[in-house]
């Protein structure tokens, strides 16, 4: 489909999006927004400010009853009603996105935040590492995290140490 586009390097549409993106009050929202924001850089558009739902469901998630926070899987956890939006087809995406979003800051607002105070809670929260609040994989699946710290610390820190190795 791209194959005799010109390319986007020094097109119009980056310089744009350029524009757009480091304008003040310029905030992109994203699911996963790690992978996009590399994605974007790589194409030499660089943002400064983003929201990522996932980490922000993940934050609002306090009791860490969501059992997954992929974005289809929220859509129907959280029962979005979102007509018309299929699954991994990019306007079907972005329309349970903008859901999403709405939701959460819709919540943020319930808890007594204020519209600048909710945008930036959500953008704090975005560049935080995530938190697992119920492990998913190894000897403590389906086991609270905070239980977990309790009984078995050096564990805990033996992931910790595996992170930093990655890095």
């Amino acid at each position: 489909h791209v194959a005799h586009k010109p390319p986007f390097e020094g097109s119009g549409i980056q310089n744009h999006l350029q524009e757009l993106f480091t304008a003040d009050k310029s905030v992109i929202v994203a699911h996963n927004a790690k992978f996009d924001m590399q994605m974007l850089e790589r194409d030499g558009v660089v943002c400064t400010r983003f929201i990522d739902t996932k980490k922000v469901a993940q934050a609002l998630d306090t009791e860490g009853v969501i059992p997954r926070y992929n974005m289809q899987y929220l859509r129907y956890y959280l029962e979005l009603n979102v007509e018309g939006a299929q699954a991994h087809d990019a306007l079907g995406d972005v329309l349970v996105l903008k859901a999403l979003f709405e939701r959460q800051y819709a919540k943020c607002i319930e808890q007594g935040k204020s519209h600048e105070e909710a945008i930036v809670w959500m953008e704090e929260v975005s560049k935080q590492p995530n938190f697992i609040h119920t492990f998913v994989f190894g000897k403590y699946k389906g086991q609270k995290t905070a239980e977990v710290a309790k009984t078995d610390r050096g564990y805990l820190q033996w992931l910790q140490g595996q992170k930093e190795q990655q890095v």
